[in-house]
């Protein structure tokens, strides 16, 4: 029985590599069917790109509808075949719009080049062909929202695509493609982040009215906007089209750090153009800013324009108006019924100067849905009604492009060396962060009193000895200025192993943390209050844990070069009455030359009546 089992699955193999290899020369000859299977324009339209800690074997997209080879999503060879027998067969289906042409389009197009002595069978495709027209595209940007840090999958910025329509010139109008977590509106935020990090969303490509993004990210989430056009050819932009109706009814798994909306976007330009390789370019992760410099060192990225978020546009019109004006454009906002008795008492321009921030206003409270006036929609139809009655045009400067877009600043990877002295001895400190940016680094094109990094550390050593001297698991910080009209929270979170001079200089886990305010003073600096809490872990502590809360103020000075940060934080353990501990600190950077920084700091530590100072002199490389 056991050399009968043997001998028929011997048999077997040997029959289905006969089979195999017939279909492989009934097509082309088998070399021909390699060296197009391995073309990468070919897989990247398969999306057979690697990327991550751990490579997965094949195509990204899991979906067997997307392959016609049962083994496609393995083999590109086999899918390679599988495709061009069905362009080649009559199809025996009565929907047309099913048959392999009119699915895989740009498969189609890119054969047909390679081949064009096939006798590939025409289809007429009525769905495809009516979506290409509606989508009429003529030209392809690269849309940079800037980061969001209340998003965990936003929190380094995004990118999406606008395409323009043949003779349309209100970009609005145009069309998005955007590809995205499909998240469940019901997971909390430990939830969102774990699947987040281990694939466990589907990423989806979407195409929908370009407003809606506008919206969207102008309006609800308060965020710059960049646009790039992209400098590709009549038959890029057409393969690329048809792309994305190959790509627009599948998933694929979505990873914040690698499989992400940057990554993927690139993967569909990839597919689009021979001349292009930009998805190979990143193989750990990719950050948006990052796929943003790629781009423009293959050669295709345009003109930027920027669009300015409704936050920073009133915040423009509060800097040219005074707090008269102020309070009566909020009093015509908030107030039940409609008073324009001490509107009609100013000027005609100082009438549409306050009618304008009125309705801005209103806009805002509608689109982050946190009001709970009734008579809102109405009341900013009757302000823009009453403004469009006044004849005052242009009465407020625009808004100050920023002197460096976020592809322009420094780089998001970060490695550096300093002199540590803590303890009354001496150490070499090696640090490096992955990503992204904190406080000290050079400002331009990054959010102002905004910190994210994540899995960053520090090793330090000297003459005995090499040890871990930190490990940041997660670094947020954001301090968003408040104004006349609207009070943002400020926040911060540091989940961290660490090690503590004033316990015996042991690492400890420590998740710190807390809500605040913040005021911007002028151009260049913030002073924001918090009330932190924080939990240090430790098997040596009296419970195995130390838990401490209290105030602290930080004020944060930025110019081009040079930057200052200085904070003082009170904390009480509710468990030792008579316990505080005092921090307070002081760090200068300066930018010495491209992508080098030098930086200083210094720590003073008290709690029980021992104290302990910290000083630091770095040299950092950005990279």
């Amino acid at each position: 029985m056991k050399w009968t089992f043997m001998r028929s699955l011997l048999i077997f193999s040997a029959l289905s590599v006969f089979v195999t290899n017939q279909a492989y020369s009934s097509v082309l000859p088998d070399a021909q069917i390699e060296q197009l299977a391995n073309d990468r324009q070919w897989l990247s339209m398969l999306h057979y790109e690697q990327i991550g800690v751990i490579k997965q074997q094949g195509s990204q997209i899991e979906d067997s509808a997307f392959f016609l080879a049962s083994t496609g999503h393995l083999s590109a060879k086999d899918e390679l075949v599988a495709t061009i027998n069905a362009f080649q067969q009559v199809p025996a289906l009565d929907d047309p719009n099913n048959t392999a042409q009119c699915r895989f389009p740009g498969r189609l197009a890119w054969l047909q080049t390679k081949l064009p002595d096939s006798n590939f069978i025409e289809i007429n495709c009525p769905e495809f062909n009516a979506w290409k027209t509606q989508i009429n595209a003529e030209k392809v940007y690269l849309v940079f929202p800037s980061a969001y840090l209340n998003s965990p999958s936003s929190m380094y910025g995004h990118t999406l695509f606008r395409v323009k329509k043949q003779g349309n010139d209100t970009p609005l109008l145009d069309f998005a493609i955007n590809y995205a977590a499909n998240t469940d509106p019901n997971d909390n935020q430990l939830v969102f982040s774990y699947k987040g990090l281990t694939g466990g969303y589907p990423g989806v490509v979407s195409v929908m009215p370009y407003y809606q993004k506008v919206k969207e990210y102008n309006f609800l989430e308060n965020r710059d906007i960049w646009e790039y056009e992209l400098l590709l050819t009549d038959q890029e932009v057409d393969q690329f089209i048809r792309h994305i109706w190959e790509m627009k009814s599948t998933s694929m798994p979505y990873y914040f750090f690698s499989q992400n909306c940057s990554y993927q976007l690139l993967t569909m330009l990839d597919a689009a153009s021979p001349r292009l390789n930009l998805a190979s370019q990143f193989s750990l992760w990719a950050i948006p800013a990052d796929t943003v410099r790629e781009i423009k060192a293959q050669g295709i990225l345009g003109e930027a324009t920027y669009r300015s978020s409704s936050l920073n546009n009133i915040q423009n019109m509060l800097k040219q108006v005074d707090q008269h004006n102020i309070d009566i454009a909020k009093r015509l906002v908030e107030l039940p019924s409609l008073d324009l008795a001490e509107l009609n008492e100013l000027s005609t321009v100082d009438q549409a100067k306050t009618l304008d921030i009125a309705y801005e206003y209103s806009r805002y409270l509608s689109a982050r849905k946190k009001s709970t006036l009734k008579h809102l929609n109405s009341r900013s139809i009757k302000l823009l009604s009453l403004r469009s009655k006044l004849s005052a045009s242009s009465i407020f400067s625009p808004v100050e492009k920023p002197l460096l877009r976020d592809d322009q600043g420094h780089e998001t990877a970060r490695i550096g060396i300093a002199a540590l002295r803590q303890n009354d001895q001496n150490y070499g400190v090696i640090d490096y962060r992955p990503s992204f940016h904190d406080v000290l680094d050079p400002q331009g094109g990054y959010l102002k009193g905004a910190e994210l990094s994540m899995f960053s550390g520090s090793l330090r050593f000297d003459d005995k000895d090499l040890q871990l001297n930190h490990f940041n698991i997660v670094n947020i910080h954001s301090m968003a200025p408040t104004n006349a009209l609207m009070t943002p929270k400020s926040w911060h979170i540091n989940v961290s192993l660490l090690r503590d001079v004033l316990y015996q200089d042991e690492l400890i886990y420590r998740a710190h943390g807390g809500a605040g305010v913040t005021k911007q003073f002028t151009s260049h600096s913030l002073l924001a209050g918090f009330l932190n809490g924080r939990l240090s872990l430790d098997n040596d502590f009296d419970k195995g844990y130390v838990m401490e809360a209290g105030p602290e103020l930080k004020w944060v000075w930025n110019r081009e070069k040079t930057s200052m940060l200085a904070s003082y934080q009170y904390l009480i353990n509710p468990n030792k009455h008579d316990s505080a501990r005092q921090e307070a600190s002081v760090g200068l950077s300066y930018q010495f030359a491209k992508d080098w920084q030098w930086r200083a700091s210094y720590q003073y530590l008290e709690i029980d009546h021992k104290h302990e100072a910290i000083s630091q002199l770095s040299t950092f490389y950005y990279f």
